[in-house]
């Protein structure tokens, strides 16, 4: 059975998440999460992100896609944490997307959550931000991701 809005809301709302914070939010459950992405708590947008990402239904992955459009910085730092839990096209997409972002934050969350399976424009583009970004830090960010990602 669906859960309603307002038990989705409680069970987001776990002071400290954790992988239990998701358990039993499934497909039934997509629209009411992206509905929660406009939310005016930025963090619990962020969470149905998380939510979303975990649920093997496509309008769950697409949700994430948009997530990563959305105007809230933490919607997309969660998008960009949580690309590695989609499949490897769609994680491009989301990543090439906020690899360019206005925000560091999301830019570093994107750069962590790169792996081998990305496509090679991606891992291009990671090379160049470890070789040439104008935030240091995010660089040496850039050069640590670059040294673990190997060629698939």
């Amino acid at each position: 059975m669906a859960k309603t809005l307002s038990e989705l809301r409680e069970q987001l709302s776990a002071i400290e998440p954790d992988e239990s914070t998701y358990e039993g939010i499934g497909p039934a459950e997509v629209e009411l999460l992206q509905s929660l992405l406009d939310d005016e708590q930025d963090w619990l947008a962020a969470r149905a992100v998380h939510a979303l990402s975990r649920i093997d239904a496509e309008n769950a992955r697409r949700a994430v896609v948009s997530a990563a459009e959305s105007p809230k910085m933490e919607v997309r730092v969660a998008a960009a944490a949580s690309a590695d839990l989609l499949p490897a096209a769609l994680s491009d997409d989301v990543l090439f997307r906020l690899l360019d972002d206005s925000e560091a934050a999301v830019r570093k969350f994107a750069i962590k959550a790169m792996s081998n399976r990305n496509s090679e424009a991606v891992r291009r583009r990671l090379a160049e931000i470890a070789d040439s970004d104008a935030d240091a830090r995010l660089r040496r960010v850039a050069q640590q991701q670059a040294s673990t990602v190997a060629e698939p």
